[in-house]
């Protein structure tokens, strides 16, 4: 018998604060991001949160009601305030891209794991100062959902990369989707799994190369993620090509965004290799380089580069789907301009 439950979730008690929400397709500079705004005070460590991506797409494909799933999200983040500020859930391996090791608050967040002054951090959440810092994939307009939170404010930070200088990473992980465990991509499908921001067909998406794949996900999601920025202005941009070469005014941008002082700021930029020569002389980490990162060549100029990925990603994809992803590109560059 099917029970119709007419109670509505409600939450009255709640911590004040502020989201530090930052958003980006796969490969856009998230992670030499979130080593900056971490450097802030009154900052949490970054988390990359699943787990709220989950709830906000869950919401966004009417799989779970509006009104619950904000609840849900209320829920979350109050969860992710109180952990933060014990130091519950922080990421100690020291290899890893979200470790404490690798904050200039490091001390403080492992110092925190032996406070027992439960009083005093609650006092302090309630005061509203905190800002929890998130990190999400391609989320975009289905974020907007967080606006709707009580007691929250959202500070959205969006990292944006070229479509070409993108392809190499996606067409490395597209096959991901739907097929690894440690994969935490929301699927369609029972069978021929798709990740959930693809709106083609699923079959053919399915039976398309890995390098079709990658130029038809990147080209959607960088309509989809002009379309989010021209309904959300507020969304502080750091398109990757630009940033890297002049990261100067971004930076004070950040300052204005986050509101506290930055420490040891100029350590994580000289550990970023910023400014920068040339948009492809990154850090070549050992997990850059399993996606491909070392297939970017910095021995041409900008514009010389430029020309000859564009015509090694034609020859790697259908026309078809080059087209689309051309498209995208164009749309991109009407967006931000070039580099060069």
């Amino acid at each position: 018998m099917h029970i119709v439950n007419t109670r509505d979730w409600s939450r009255q008690a709640s911590f004040p604060g502020q989201i530090v929400l930052l958003d980006g397709l796969t490969g856009t500079g998230k992670t030499m991001l979130m080593r900056l705004i971490d450097s802030y005070e009154y900052v949490s460590p970054p988390r990359f949160d699943y787990q709220l991506e989950q709830i906000c797409i869950g919401i966004s494909e009417k799989k779970i009601d509006v009104l619950a799933g904000i609840q849900m999200l209320q829920l979350l983040i109050d969860q992710r305030q109180y952990d933060a500020k014990l130091s519950r859930e922080v990421n100690l391996r020291p290899n890893d891209l979200s470790s404490i090791f690798r904050s200039t608050k490091g001390f403080q967040y492992v110092r925190r794991l032996f406070g027992n002054d439960l009083m005093r951090n609650i006092e302090e959440l309630n005061e509203g100062k905190e800002q929890i810092f998130l990190v999400v994939h391609q989320l975009l307009d289905v974020s907007l959902i967080l606006d709707e939170i009580p007691n929250k404010s959202v500070k959205r930070v969006l990292a944006t990369r070229h479509p070409f200088y993108l392809f190499d990473h996606w067409a490395s992980y597209v096959d991901n989707h739907g097929n690894s465990p440690n994969d935490f991509t929301i699927t369609l499908n029972k069978t021929l799994q798709v990740p959930w921001f693809i709106k083609e067909n699923a079959e053919k998406f399915y039976l398309h190369s890995a390098e079709d794949k990658a130029a038809l996900a990147i080209a959607e999601l960088t309509h989809r993620q002009i379309s989010y920025l021209k309904s959300k202005p507020d969304v502080l941009v750091f398109d990757f090509e630009k940033f890297v070469l002049s990261p100067d005014n971004y930076l004070v941008k950040l300052d204005s965004l986050i509101g506290t002082k930055a420490n040891g700021i100029s350590r994580k930029l000289r550990s970023e290799n910023l400014p920068r020569e040339h948009i492809n002389n990154s850090t070549q980490k050992a997990i850059y380089k399993r996606y491909r990162s070392n297939m970017l060549s910095n021995k041409l100029n900008h514009k010389e580069d430029y020309r000859k990925l564009r015509e090694r990603i034609s020859c790697s994809v259908s026309k078809s789907h080059f087209t689309l992803l051309e498209s995208a590109a164009k749309r991109y560059e009407e967006e931000f301009g070039l580099w060069f």
